[in-house]
C-alpha cells in the first residue's frame, strides 16, 4: 500500500468518525429536547396523551434547526 492509499484510508476513517459522532449528538439532542419539553408540558397541563406528541414535534423542529445551523457553521469554516 503506497502513501496515497494510506492517506485516503486515514481520511475515510476520520470522515466516518465525524459522521458517527454527528449522528450520536443529533440523537442525544433529539432525546434531550423531547423529554425536556414533555416534562415542561406535563407540569403546565398536568399530563395528557398529547404531551408526548407535542414534545416529539417540537424536538423534531429543534433538531432540524440545530443540524441546519451546524451545517451552515461548517460551510463558513471551509470558506
Amino acid at each position: 500500500m503506497n502513501d496515497k492509499e494510506k492517506e485516503i484510508e486515514e481520511y475515510n476513517d476520520r470522515f466516518m468518525k465525524k459522521v458517527l459522532k454527528s449522528a450520536l449528538y443529533t440523537f442525544l439532542i433529539f432525546l434531550f429536547t423531547m423529554f425536556g419539553v414533555a416534562f415542561i408540558i406535563d407540569l403546565v397541563f398536568h399530563g395528557g396523551d398529547a404531551s408526548l406528541i407535542i414534545s416529539f414535534c417540537i424536538s423534531t423542529i429543534f433538531t432540524i434547526f440545530y443540524c441546519t445551523m451546524t451545517i451552515i457553521e461548517e460551510i463558513k469554516k471551509i470558506k
